[in-house]
């Protein structure tokens, strides 16, 4: 920790040699960072990144705090402080867009990079305002596709050609129209494309070659790992004995193998007839008796600087549009989103010993995504309101694996939303919003390697938050009431051997939400933010009720209906310092976790060699903190 105040004394002194440079120049405007203006509890990626970026998790992992859960390339989604999945919550344009991808870490988050115009992330719990499967935090994603205003021209094409080595070759279209008075509308088109990654050497890594055989033995469970057909064959060496057995040479039926025909005595008996051996004209004195060969094949290919398998395809067709009125806006927008990639590393149907591999089968991910979402604002309709917003979205989501050209499985999330906010007019001390949301999700899944049951989820929820400043000192609150329910559609769903469950049953819960918080603003310079939060989420289907082989993650999980809801209370303390051109952000936090839902390995592995994992609760404790350094520069030219 002792780099902190060295670091922060430099930036002192960089500072100063600078201001004496410019002195000698000429004078320029000063550029303050005010603490108070630009303290956010959320953190803004700007469009600069995200269009580097192929997938989401990529798009912001550069955040501290914040990192990509990489199945491969060609799937990244977000992690804060260590959650992901089902405990950050993933939005664009205010709706979910969380499919399957929140259950099987292969699939990736249907995304954009081209075109979007910004990614907000709330690194703590966010679930007052997006419920429980934000209480990790929140990723919200701005498409720009519904325009916000009217825009300066009335039309506008922007045209996009990138092509790369080892990186995705782009195009996009994105076409603007507007009366200049009431109506805009936007029209885009994109697509991205990779045949495959080259790499350094090879695509398996290299203990798959050097650490699979060890003291005499087999690392059978990173030989499973690895994808490889790996054990140590043992061979007579018919060198190694002096004499060969004269009854069983006339008697072969007697024989066990090739070592029951050879004998180290030069005589036998047998039924109390004495046999005279026969001399082992091949006999080598000293030789060893078994020869052993350790056989490493390759059930999947081991490519030479290429990852095999890791091809991909995303196309994104979209349509928003606006009616503006003297007092707000209606939007609407339909998003077609479509990709089709290889899931490289575990590219391969793990097949079982001493089979033939000449027919291997590349595991590949399809998804269509078509999403319709009405946002609408209305500001200032009554006296005491500042506007009231209503948002309703439809969402369909086709997530398909295959195995080779066959479908594993596929599965259908259709999610319907509405939410109303009212957000109150400004007080002189109190300010806030509140608000009502309803959702449903149907999920029907269907293929021979199907590992969820066919589920309805219903969610209800109200929440509010409001703030109370006295200038340099405000406090905030937020306070949210949720029901979640699971509905079992059929009993069609055929569940393991291995099962916890034995017949699937509907589950419910209520889940109570709330943080408090105060803030501290220090003239200009300094903000000192703490906060306290208690949340509660529900066991997602998958960890309620998935069983059966997965193959495109290579494991079988299996659910427990009977997981209890989920637990967090949190605590977090954030400062910012700004000085003239130097800023200082440091965030400490601690997560204490109640039946922390985990998946456990059972230590066994099932057919075709994959290990079997339980879903499991345990308490949890999570401690960090984050420290951001910057400075900023300031370049002139010194006159003449």
């Amino acid at each position: 920790m002792k780099t902190v105040p060295m670091l922060f004394l430099l930036f002192i002194l960089i500072e100063q040699v600078e201001a004496e440079e410019i002195q000698s120049a000429h004078s320029l405007k000063s550029i303050k960072l005010s603490a108070e203006e630009e303290f956010k509890k959320e953190h803004k990626v700007e469009k600069q990144f995200i269009e580097k970026a192929n997938t989401l998790g990529d798009a912001i992992k550069h955040v501290s705090g914040v990192q990509s859960s990489s199945f491969g390339p060609n799937s990244g989604v977000p992690v804060i402080r260590g959650l992901q999945g089902n405990r950050v919550g993933v939005f664009e344009n205010g709706t979910s867009i969380q499919g399957l991808n929140a259950i099987s870490g292969n699939v990736n988050i249907p995304f954009d990079p081209i075109f979007t115009e910004s990614i907000k992330i709330n690194k703590s719990s966010n679930s007052v305002r997006y419920g429980d499967q934000s209480l990790g935090g929140s990723v919200e994603v701005d498409s720009g596709l519904i325009p916000k205003k009217i825009p300066e021209k009335s039309r506008e094409l922007d045209l996009v050609l990138k092509k790369g080595w080892n990186n995705f070759d782009a195009k996009g279209l994105k076409l603007q129209l507007s009366n200049q008075t009431n109506l805009a509308t936007n029209i885009r088109f994109s697509r991205q494309e990779i045949k495959s990654y080259k790499i350094p050497g090879k695509s398996k890594a290299d203990v798959c070659e050097s650490e699979i055989f060890r003291n005499g033995g087999v690392n059978s469970s990173l030989a499973d790992v690895c994808q490889k057909d790996s054990r140590i064959k043992s061979t007579y060496n018919k060198a190694s004995q002096p004499y060969i057995d004269r009854f069983i040479t006339d008697n072969p039926d007697y024989a066990d193998g090739d070592f029951s025909y050879y004998t180290d005595n030069a005589t036998s008996t047998f039924g109390g007839k004495l046999y005279q051996n026969i001399v082992n004209p091949d006999y080598v004195q000293g030789t060893e008796r078994f020869k052993h060969e350790n056989i490493n094949n390759d059930v999947t290919p081991n490519y030479n600087k290429k990852l095999g398998n890791s091809y991909a395809i995303n196309d994104n067709i979209a349509l928003g549009t606006t009616y503006f009125l003297e007092n707000g806006y209606i939007g609407f927008s339909a998003d077609y989103k479509k990709s089709h990639y290889g899931v490289p590393g575990f590219s391969m149907e793990n097949k079982s010993f001493q089979t033939n591999y000449d027919d291997g089968l590349p595991v590949g991910v399809k998804t269509e995504q078509n999403t319709f979402l009405l946002d609408s604002l209305f500001n200032q309709p009554l006296p005491f309101l500042d506007n009231i917003q209503f948002k309703a979205s439809n969402l369909v989501n086709k997530s398909g694996e295959y195995i080779g050209a066959s479908e594993a499985n596929l599965y259908e999330f259709e999610q319907n939303f509405a939410e109303f906010v009212v957000k109150q007019k400004e007080l002189k001390f109190l300010s806030g919003e509140m608000g009502l949301s309803w959702g449903q999700r149907d999920v029907h899944g269907k293929g021979y390697a199907r590992y969820l049951p066919n589920v309805k989820t219903n969610r209800q929820a109200f929440f509010i938050q409001e703030k109370l400043s006295f200038n340099p000192i405000y406090f905030d609150a937020g306070y949210r009431k949720e029901k979640v329910e699971h509905q079992i559609q059929d009993q069609t769903f055929v569940l393991a051997r291995n099962a916890n469950n034995q017949k699937l049953e509907n589950r419910d819960f209520d889940l109570t939400q709330f943080y408090v918080g105060a803030g501290l603003n220090w003239g200009e310079h300094v903000h000192i933010y703490a906060k306290y939060s208690e949340s509660e989420r529900a066991p997602e289907i998958n960890e309620l009720y998935s069983s059966n082989p997965h193959y495109s993650v290579m494991t079988q999980e299996e659910g427990n209906q009977n997981l209890e809801k989920e637990k967090v209370k949190a605590m977090e303390l954030n400062t910012d310092f700004a000085f003239d051109q130097s800023r200082i952000q440091l965030s400490l936090y601690q997560m204490d976790f109640t039946n922390y839902v985990y998946l456990m390995h059972s230590g066994m592995a099932m057919g075709n060699r994959l290990p079997l994992k339980y879903w499991r609760q345990t308490d949890v404790k999570i401690d960090g903190f984050e420290i951001d350094l910057s400075y900023k520069f300031l370049l002139c030219t010194r006159q003449k």
